[in-house]
């Protein structure tokens, strides 16, 4: 399915890696949640990658820009409507119809419609350059300025499929330094023994508290007591924010997450740290 395109090809694999990942939450426990996450990151990553695909077919005069406009657009009224659907009755869209929908429509896309763009973009020198002008982050300084594949991040869930969401997230802005733990004991042993930029923690993992995790981490040596802490829940209420604070917590979100703001809280953790 590649089209040639280093950047655009890239792009591809997070859609698709959010796919896999909605397929995978199938019968899940927190189904409802992965849903509306991978609703939101698919709602703002396609707009990203959407906005790069045409910035790069302008640089290059591709004829049929309009035509390929119009599908994007075909596609996030889709995706917003499925979107607001959830966010009125989080219970009414299954990842089952997501799928549908998605799985024709993206790999229809890949393999026809941006094929047609192939040998216009490959090679042409000012294509990547209007690319790499297009944010993620949008035009928050620090997301635009922020070095991505340095960052040495730590996630802790213990449900796999929602950390892999998290991860395929982090990986489209080149974040590659990324460690794994599914229980408190395991996320103590990578945080005692691997240099880490920041810790993203559920809230629950398991039977145990994400929060006693940011209160052995505030307790350690001072570089251990120093990281960076985002702490992530599904139950959101003000009292869970201020609780998670008082624990140590540099940062609360709710799931479902967006793909967005948790770039910006990442950016805003690494500048902390910085």
């Amino acid at each position: 399915m590649s089209v040639g395109v280093p950047l655009l090809d890239s792009d591809h694999k997070t859609l698709l890696g959010l796919i896999n990942h909605l397929q995978r939450s199938i019968g899940d426990d927190e189904e409802h949640a992965a849903v509306g996450s991978v609703l939101q990151a698919l709602e703002e990553y396609a707009a990203h990658h959407f906005a790069r695909e045409e910035a790069m077919m302008d640089a290059c005069r591709y004829p049929l820009l309009t035509r390929h406009h119009g599908t994007h657009a075909q596609f996030t009224e889709k995706v917003l409507g499925l979107k607001s659907r959830y966010d009125q009755d989080q219970t009414g869209v299954r990842a089952r119809e997501c799928l549908a929908f998605l799985n024709s429509w993206l790999i229809d896309h890949i393999c026809t419609t941006d094929m047609n763009y192939r040998s216009w973009m490959i090679g042409h020198p000012g294509a990547e350059a209007a690319a790499q002008k297009v944010s993620m982050t949008g035009a928050v300084q620090k997301g635009a300025d922020l070095d991505w594949a340095r960052l040495r991040i730590l996630l802790v869930d213990d449900n796999v499929n929602f950390l892999e969401i998290l991860r395929t997230i982090l990986q489209s802005v080149g974040v590659t330094k990324i460690s794994a733990a599914h229980d408190l004991e395991a996320a103590k042993a990578v945080i005692s023994h691997e240099p880490l930029d920041m810790l993203l923690s559920d809230w629950h993992v398991g039977q145990e508290s994400g929060l006693d995790l940011v209160r052995w981490v505030r307790r350690g040596p001072p570089d251990q007591a120093r990281l960076p802490v985002l702490v992530l829940s599904g139950h959101e209420r003000m009292a869970n924010r201020d609780l998670a604070l008082l624990a140590g917590a540099d940062e609360f979100m709710e799931k479902p997450i967006s793909a967005r703001n948790l770039l910006l809280g990442v950016a805003r953790l690494a500048g902390r740290a910085a």
